[in-house]
């Protein structure tokens, strides 16, 4: 299960969300997503190292009682780690995301970040082979998983389609293959 975190307290001046905590409604998401679980318990959970994303992941492992491993190959894109203002922010990324060759000031192109997550879930999957496992991350990650899952190209309107505390199935045997495409619980 790859689910992208909740909804967060969205900071208004800067283009950094590292530190933006899950808003109620995130935690409220959470919260619904692990009572309404629609899939095995999960034998582990794991999450990128972004508070945002550890904080999702934390209401599944209470929910569930399960192992919780942080993992930094989870940790969301950025364009700039940078403190800009978000129209500056805005621009880097829409040009990443028309080039995804192109390497940003943060250092890993949106390419680079698919390469990274998709490697970062075959270890996960490898580890826990025939199991249900939840992996708590990023929407722009998970988009670039999924395109390559699907044969197509990643964009930034498939990315902003995936609704926080979405989530998506993805099998893994000999190969990847997508299940169920995001959609959150009703």
């Amino acid at each position: 299960m790859l689910i992208r975190h909740g909804a967060i307290v969205r900071p208004s001046n800067t283009s950094n969300f590292d530190l933006a905590p899950l808003s109620s409604e995130g935690w409220q998401q959470m919260n619904r997503l692990g009572a309404e679980w629609p899939f095995a318990k999960p034998s582990a959970i794991y999450s990128s190292t972004i508070l945002r994303a550890v904080q999702s992941a934390t209401v599944l492992q209470t929910a569930f009682h399960v192992p919780l491993e942080r993992k930094e190959c989870l940790r969301e894109w950025t364009a700039n780690p940078a403190d800009l203002p978000q129209e500056a922010y805005m621009n880097l990324e829409r040009r990443a995301w028309h080039d995804l060759g192109w390497v940003p000031p943060g250092g890993e192109s949106l390419g680079m970040a698919g390469d990274r997550v998709t490697r970062c879930l075959e270890g996960i999957a490898t580890s826990h082979h025939a199991e249900t496992v939840a992996v708590v991350g990023h929407g722009t990650l998970f988009s670039q998983f999924i395109a390559r899952l699907s044969g197509s190209a990643p964009t930034e309107a498939y990315k902003n389609s995936i609704r926080n505390a979405g989530f998506a199935v993805v099998a893994h045997g000999d190969h990847w293959r997508l299940v169920s495409d995001f959609r959150v619980v009703s």
